[in-house]
């Protein structure tokens, strides 16, 4: 295996950060589906219980609550609690929260290991359009997103395996703004 130049990564996962959400599911939905065949199942803990269970929560979730579980999870870090998705309409929300809807697992996603976090994801994108809800067939990124998604195709599927690997949160850490000049 190749070695991989995680600096090159660094100004294409703040990038990645400075999108909107939507943007940030679809480029990722892009990136898996580049890049699938490169990463080997078998390496992933995608039978850890953990995994499982998020996996399991996201998928008894109606459509809408998939949608914004995807949406928060994406983000989610260590100090992340789980959150519970309710109808944006209040009027439908009260009731929801009185049943117990179903609670976005931010929380145990935060606390997963970089690998434990592909795993989930690997998992809802093979499930996408089957058991999770598929990108909207007219939902198109933005002009941005591609262009991060062509500079990462242009490194090579191994340095967009690694920027999912590492993770956007990990690679934008250590960036810091260039001293402005006075």
């Amino acid at each position: 295996m190749a070695s991989t130049n995680v600096d090159e990564l660094k100004p294409l996962a703040k990038q990645f950060t400075n999108l909107d959400i939507d943007d940030q599911l679809a480029l990722m939905a892009l990136i898996y589906k580049e890049v699938s065949d490169s990463i080997p199942a078998d390496g992933l803990p995608t039978n850890s219980s953990d995994v499982q269970g998020i996996v399991g929560k996201v998928q008894k979730m109606s459509s809408e609550e998939q949608i914004n579980a995807l949406r928060d999870l994406l983000p989610a870090n260590k100090t992340d609690q789980n959150e519970t998705t309710l109808d944006p309409n209040p009027a439908k929300a009260l009731p929801e929260l009185l049943q117990g809807k179903t609670a976005v697992p931010t929380g145990e996603y935060g606390e997963l290991n970089s690998e434990s976090k592909l795993a989930v994801w690997y998992l809802l994108a093979q499930k996408l359009g089957s058991g999770i809800v598929a990108i909207p067939s007219d939902y198109s990124p933005s002009t941005e997103a591609m262009q991060v998604f062509d500079s990462l195709k242009s490194l090579g599927k191994e340095q967009m395996a690694t920027f999912v690997v590492k993770g956007m949160e990990e690679l934008s850490s250590n960036i810091t703004e260039p001293p402005k000049n006075a």
